[in-house]
């Protein structure tokens, strides 16, 4: 299977390294809008740069779309014309509307659609999920789940993720939040109760270069599962050193699981009196960025394998995130933008 990557931005070059380190992928090549960014990612990786997006769907049997988030629908539906699988960056679209079309044109398509939710692919969040499905917490009462950064205090300039023109999707909640909102959907089989949900945003550096910040940088969402457990949610780009990284912990009737990615490669399950800590072992294919979420370079090559091995037939498709999905969690997206006042 022959894959192409369209942007090549930082996210972009992360999806390269893991179509390059696959052993049932090639790389096509790179486009982006930027000619010079997409003819340096592709000299640094030794692969082509595109001159257009037709050509990279005429030379690619699959097709990445890790562009800003506002193309996402545009680039999709020209790669379904040319009947070219997708793995799409979440979030799906910057509307529920196109989001809405991208699925129907999917479902009528024969190409295998599938969303960037590579958080399912976390050792930590495949062992709890386990957990949860066999029981050994008993019935789950609470979820905290929280993914913070620090980009917004990092980054002084302004950028496409700070204006209007995303619909707020690059915000905190749009841009980290959807991950944990696929999450919990994943980890649960089970959707947000979107009726009891509430929501704060804020955004805590309100002006970059001089320019006003037009999304949130920090947010908070409770609520319950439609399966009963009531959930914490938070997502910030806003957060000191010392806080950042990805956090979940389970409180249920029997046990709890805790997990901070701070501490490394591992979690902490309580059935008794007692701490077990549990060692997560991944495949170690790829190398983390400083300061990343432990397993995140491997949960891209494992995304991937799940991807291409649905659109070859070669396996079923693993944990793979399909465009239903990302439209179930736009839709959850969508609507606490809108009890914060954002949309």
């Amino acid at each position: 299977m022959r894959v192409g990557i369209i942007g090549a931005g930082g996210i972009g070059r992360v999806h390269a390294e893991a179509v390059l380190a696959g052993t049932d992928v090639s790389l096509a090549g790179v486009y982006d809008v930027d000619r010079d960014r997409a003819r340096s990612l592709a000299g640094a990786l030794g692969t082509r740069a595109f001159v257009s997006p037709h050509e990279l769907y005429e030379a690619s049997t699959g097709v990445v779309i890790a562009s800003p988030n506002r193309t996402h629908a545009g680039y999709a539906l020209e790669a379904l014309d040319h009947g070219r699988s997708l793995l799409c960056e979440k979030p799906m679209a910057v509307s529920l509307a196109q989001a809405a079309d991208m699925r129907t044109r999917a479902a009528a398509a024969s190409a295998v659609c599938a969303m960037g939710f590579n958080y399912r692919y976390l050792k930590v969040v495949q062992e709890a999920r386990r957990h949860i499905a066999d029981g050994t917490l008993g019935r789950v009462l609470h979820v905290d789940i929280a993914f913070k950064r620090q980009s917004a205090l990092t980054r002084k300039h302004f950028t496409w993720r700070d204006g209007e023109e995303e619909r707020c999707t690059s915000g905190a909640l749009g841009d980290l939040g959807v991950h944990l909102i696929d999450l919990l959907h994943f980890l649960f089989d089970s959707r947000i109760d979107l009726t009891c949900c509430r929501v704060g945003l804020q955004t805590k550096v309100p002006r970059k270069g001089g320019m006003e910040v037009r999304v949130d940088d920090h947010a908070f969402v409770s609520g319950l599962l439609e399966s009963g457990p009531s959930f914490a949610l938070t997502a910030s780009k806003a957060s000191q050193p010392e806080q950042t990284g990805f956090t979940l912990a389970l409180t249920g009737s029997r046990g709890d699981l805790v997990h901070d990615s701070q501490d490394g490669p591992v979690l902490h399950l309580r059935t008794g009196v007692d701490w077990e800590q549990i060692k997560l072992l991944g495949s170690g294919g790829l190398e983390d960025p400083p300061g990343e979420v432990p397993g995140w370079a491997d949960s891209f090559l494992d995304q991937v394998h799940a991807w291409a091995g649905a659109v070859t037939g070669a396996q079923p498709p693993l944990h793979m995130a399909d465009f239903d999905t990302g439209y179930r969690a736009q839709r959850v997206l969508e609507e606490l933008l809108r009890l914060g006042g954002r949309v």
